[in-house]
């Protein structure tokens, strides 16, 4: 009766890990659909297709086969959504040039503890040999962590949603 039962459990720790496999599978190929290398070259595809397009309309323009009447709004959208989509390509890859600089340790900053206020520095009232030069006790800005993205590490909540040339609401008029 106990083998039975024993093997019964070693039946089900089978089926689980087989489950827990594929679900692993599952995630990193999700992660790497997801992760930031793969957004960047879905959003460079997307700017070539956009400038591609733009391209054909000039084209058409020049030919004749399209007025000037509706090749202007249309040539606008286009132009205005491969700008956005270059800046935003632009963006990410700062941003993963930052995560990798970020991912290497720095050595000047490590190497380099703060130093003490020089004594020389500070002169008695009245003196002027102009300002003391004092040491930089914080690293540069391009050696300091940037923070995670929200969500798991390596894989940010999809692609970054496009922007729309329009303002949500109109500026106030100047005076």
């Amino acid at each position: 009766m106990g083998r039975a039962a024993l093997a019964i459990k070693y039946q089900e720790l089978r089926e689980v890990a087989e489950n827990c496999a594929d679900k692993l599978q599952r995630l990193e190929d999700s992660m790497h659909r997801w992760s930031p290398h793969c957004a960047l070259g879905w959003l460079q595809a997307e700017l070539e297709e956009a400038e591609q397009e733009a391209e054909e309309q000039m084209e058409q323009l020049l030919l004749g086969e399209q007025s000037l009447e509706a090749f202007l709004p249309a040539f606008q959208r286009g132009r205005a959504l491969a700008h956005l989509r270059r800046t935003q390509a632009e963006k990410l890859q700062e941003l993963l040039r930052r995560r990798e600089r970020s991912a290497q340790p720095a050595p000047s900053a490590a190497a380099d503890p703060p130093k003490p206020f020089p004594a020389a520095a500070v002169l008695p009232t009245g003196a002027s040999r102009g300002p003391p030069a004092v040491p930089r006790s914080l690293p540069p800005l391009d050696s300091r962590p940037v923070p995670p993205l929200k969500g798991s590490p390596g894989c940010p909540l999809g692609p970054a949603p496009l922007l729309s040339p329009r303002p949500s609401q109109p500026e106030p008029p100047h005076r």
